[in-house]
């Protein structure tokens, strides 16, 4: 499976990224339209379009679900960790940012660099390995090109994980190859819980004990899927977990576990809720989503 170099800019002045979600301008903004897959990408008025980093999640800085307000990760261990880094990763400094996480100021306002892309999610992001400055090789933008390890390790992808400031989320169209060794990546980095990490914190498999959605927002560090729809669950229901089940089995989730042949459906079969506590019970690099 190929990638599509896009060289360009990232701009965050006035956007809000996060640790897996970035603005970027191609060069040339009628790329977009050549990318291949059912999903297109859906650029803004000026031709950019926010990413969304392929391989992994970070916590959640601003997420609405069935809102009509925000929630977020606790911001003080990891949501914000995974955002700094990935922006200082690119070369931004001096960056600021209000309460509702959108970027007042940054220097400079723009930096090069470059995406390996095989096109766009449901919601219209490109989902992409990010680079910055040139890449090697350095081709023209629009190039197809078959993503090896080396490369990937070029990316704030591999570097975010690396660090352990986010977690694993694969999806079938991601390469093997490169799924394997961002896997390898992640066990690397739980292991060594690193304390900015999102290991130190991680519940996701001891068990996160849920009073309200407190819990969620400011004290359980778990894996973002499982967050999104626990929040939703939680703002829709309240605080009992009794029927968590019953919605996790309404919900589209699909996914592949450790390698099996057919897709199973429905969060609720790897999650086992045991009062007021959840617990997701493979390992989460062993999970791969059905993108829709």
């Amino acid at each position: 499976m190929t990638m599509t170099l896009i060289k360009g800019t990232y701009q965050i002045k006035d956007f809000e990224p996060d640790g897996d979600t970035v603005h970027f301008l191609p060069d040339d903004i009628t790329i977009w339209s050549q990318l291949p897959g059912e999903h297109k990408v859906k650029p803004d008025d000026h031709g950019g379009a926010n990413l969304r980093l392929d391989g992994i999640d970070a916590l959640e800085t601003h997420f609405q679900g069935v809102g009509p307000d925000f929630v977020h990760q606790p911001l003080d261990l990891g949501a914000h960790a995974a955002r700094d880094a990935l922006l200082t990763w690119l070369g931004f400094t001096d960056v600021e940012q209000g309460a509702d996480e959108k970027v007042t100021s940054a220097t400079p306002e723009a930096v090069s660099g470059f995406i390996l892309t095989s096109g766009a999610d449901t919601y219209g992001r490109c989902v992409a390995m990010v680079g910055k400055g040139a890449p090697i090789p350095d081709v023209a933008s629009g190039t197809a090109l078959r993503v090896d390890v080396p490369m990937l390790h070029q990316t704030a992808n591999h570097e975010l994980l690396s660090r352990g400031l986010v977690y694993p989320t694969f999806y079938k169209n991601l390469p093997k190859e490169l799924r394997l060794d961002m896997a390898a990546t992640a066990q690397r980095a739980r292991a060594e819980k690193a304390p900015e990490s999102v290991w130190a914190n991680d519940v996701t498999h001891s068990g996160a004990t849920i009073g309200d959605l407190s819990s969620l927002t400011d004290q359980l560090v778990i894996m973002p899927k499982l967050f999104r729809r626990v929040a939703d669950y939680l703002r829709l229901f309240g605080p009992s977990l009794e029927h968590l089940p019953a919605f996790l089995a309404g919900g589209d989730d699909e996914y592949f576990l450790s390698e099996q042949r057919n897709s199973t459906k429905g969060l609720h079969r790897i999650i086992d809720v045991i009062g007021d506590t959840i617990k997701l019970r493979p390992r989460i690099e062993d999970i791969v989503f059905v993108e829709k």
